[in-house]
């Protein structure tokens, strides 16, 4: 009697570990099939990332961003010296201290004088980039 039960059992139990294997076969295909969709959605936008990394700025932008700093820092620097001079004037060329920005850039100063500048900043064509003048 314990040898059938025992019998029973054991047959019940391969019955179950073979139905188990059928569902873990049939789980393992399918997540298979979702790793593999994913590592060809993964090397799609890689290949996506490179090509508009590749594209990149329009020509002259970082140029010309350049400039725009230098400009803002400059237009900046002349607006503080005049608030905190005495007299209230723009500095004079020997007195000005350019900013960190506008090094290596060239500048064309149209007018400084103790109560209007204007300037531009050109490329090494002479090409303005950008221009600042002030009040």
């Amino acid at each position: 009697m314990i040898w059938v039960r025992m019998s029973g059992v054991l047959v019940l139990s391969l019955l179950l570990m073979g139905c188990q294997d059928r569902q873990a076969r049939s789980d393992n295909a399918r997540l298979a099939a979702r790793v593999l969709m994913l590592e060809q959605q993964v090397t799609q936008l890689r290949q996506a990332q490179t090509e508009a990394s590749a594209v990149g700025a329009p020509d002259g932008f970082m140029e010309r961003a350049a400039a725009q700093n230098c400009a803002n820092d400059l237009s900046r620097t002349l607006e503080t010296f005049r608030q905190d001079s005495i007299d209230g004037v723009y500095p004079t060329p020997a007195r000005l201290n350019l900013p960190d920005s506008c090094v290596g850039q060239k500048i064309q100063w149209v007018r400084l004088t103790e109560k209007a500048y204007a300037f531009a900043l050109v490329d090494e064509s002479g090409a303005e980039l950008t221009q600042g003048s002030g009040p």
